[in-house]
């Protein structure tokens, strides 16, 4: 078996993306996990339990105000690479600073690019909210602090 704990917050989609690829890769050494993660930007807990290659997940109760915001989990298996287990975790979380602040003009990504202003940082578990300069003033989300879905404006 192999435990983690950290106080890391973590990045939702990083989360789910290597959840989902854990699984896929090694589902059938995984007996049983189930695991709490604090989600950078989110007020809830987030609660996962799985076997095989059979995951529940969801927020559930928030965090109390004096509860420390941490992030531990459990895989139970056969053949568990507990560096690489520890390796992908550490990778989802979300203690590095975002390179735009809140009124930074950039360029999103919604199919094509297309200009707007960073509202909020860590916007429901998102790395950036962004308004873009169209008549609706629409509002969309950049997951992950990379170039694929957020970007410079070229001057």
């Amino acid at each position: 078996s192999v435990g983690v704990k950290t106080c890391d917050e973590v990045n939702m989609e990083l989360l789910q993306r290597w959840i989902q690829r854990l699984i896929t890769d090694e589902g059938a050494n995984l007996y049983r996990y189930k695991g709490v993660i604090a989600v950078k930007g989110i007020e809830e807990k987030f609660v996962f339990q799985g076997v095989g290659m059979l995951f529940s997940g969801g927020f559930h109760g928030r965090w109390r105000a004096r509860e420390v915001r941490e992030s531990r989990f459990i895989f139970i298996g056969r053949n568990l690479d507990k560096q690489s287990l520890i390796a992908g975790f550490e990778a989802c979380a979300a203690n590095r600073k975002l390179r735009f602040a809140v009124g930074d003009t950039v360029l999103a990504n919604v199919g094509r690019w297309k200009e707007g202003v960073i509202l909020a940082q860590w916007d429901l578990g998102n790395a950036y909210r962004i308004e873009l300069n169209d008549r609706q003033k629409s509002n969309v989300w950049a997951p992950i602090d990379a170039d694929q879905y957020v970007r410079a404006v070229e001057v």
